[in-house]
């Protein structure tokens, strides 16, 4: 891996352009220099998919990137609420989006994405890193499955954290959620109640009151308050979660994803570099699948011709959910990675 440029080296182009709603948050630095490479890191979140969870994971990673960025490469971040979780987007729906929609969805999404100014405007950009968190990760090896090798939205890496990409119902959380699921509409049913019960809530005590259940800091409160209140983000939320149980099984995936034990390095066709990072204890991965995993996909340590997946637990303690209280520590890890992965591109 080349040695990441002095800060003597680095120069701030200029002002950014940030973009923040409450279906988006996208943060697009801007460059007069027209042989600045442009990378985009493309988040997609968990379930619930709101994007303000990760309000300031995505902030920190943005904030850690730029005081690595040299003047020739530039990072770009945007990640967006899934369907269904904002109002906006169930004005004309009867019914939450399903798992596949999701990823069309989210795949349209990525394919629209360009360069915002500067000389390469309107441009693809030179490399995508996708970042997917919990099913966001199952979404992610989807995309990239579907959109080939030959797409001219080049992937270059993929960071899976807390993923959940097989046998989610084995895990003590799926497990129990999956018993409620033999209820019939179950989704539905809880998610009518839970707009009766939030409806009769005083508005100014309901995120004071979430912070208070939940334990969680304010940004995460009022996030939570906001898809509570939404008109369709319960159901949705256990729609979805529904189709995690009944799809996420068995590993679906050949090398074109996960790579082989010795591939040239040259060769045009090199699959995306992957690197999953597992909780340890995780609620929502069952230990004995995530081992299987490890085992079969996993690279093995100090090998550099594999193509296949770097593979980590986490020993810190950081749990499934870190973008409620762990997102700084969680966004100086994935920097690290970052920075390591373009200095091998």
């Amino acid at each position: 891996m080349s040695a990441q440029p002095t800060p003597h080296s680095l120069q701030i182009t200029s002002p950014n352009t940030t973009v923040n709603t409450p279906s988006q948050i996208s943060i697009h630095p801007s460059s007069t220099l027209p042989s600045a490479s442009h990378h985009l890191i493309f988040f997609i979140t968990g379930n619930p998919g709101l994007i303000g969870y990760y309000n300031t994971f995505l902030h920190s990673l943005h904030s850690i990137l730029s005081t690595a960025q040299a003047s020739q490469t530039i990072y770009h971040i945007h990640g967006k609420s899934l369907a269904g979780f904002v109002d906006s987007d169930t004005e004309t729906r009867t019914a939450p989006y399903s798992l596949e929609e999701q990823i069309e969805i989210t795949l349209s999404a990525l394919k629209s994405q360009r360069v915002l100014s500067g000389p390469k405007k309107d441009q693809n950009y030179d490399s995508v890193i996708l970042i997917g968190h919990s099913v966001g990760s199952y979404i992610l090896l989807e995309i990239i499955k579907r959109l080939g090798k030959s797409s001219p939205v080049r992937i270059s890496a993929g960071i899976l954290l807390f993923p959940t990409i097989t046998h989610i119902a084995k895990s003590p959380s799926g497990g129990k959620i999956s018993t409620l699921f033999r209820i019939p509409d179950f989704p539905k049913k809880v998610g009518t109640v839970a707009k009766r019960l939030i409806y009769l809530a005083p508005g100014g005590v309901l995120p004071w009151l979430v912070g208070l259940v939940a334990r969680m800091p304010k940004e995460a409160a009022e996030v939570t308050t906001s898809f509570l209140r939404s008109q369709m983000g319960v159901w949705q939320a256990l729609h979805m979660a529904k189709d995690e149980m009944d799809f996420i099984t068995e590993d679906k995936w050949d090398e074109d994803i996960w790579g082989i034990e010795h591939e040239d390095p040259d060769t045009k066709s090199r699959s995306p570099n992957l690197i999953f990072y597992f909780g340890q204890n995780d609620h929502w991965v069952a230990d004995h699948t995530r081992d299987a995993l490890i085992a079969a996909r996993g690279r093995e340590e100090g090998d550099r011709q594999s193509s296949k997946p770097i593979m980590m637990i986490d020993e810190s303690g950081i749990p499934h959910g870190f973008c409620i209280r762990h997102s700084e520590t969680v966004a100086e890890k994935v920097g690290v990675w970052i920075k390591e992965l373009m200095a091998d591109l």
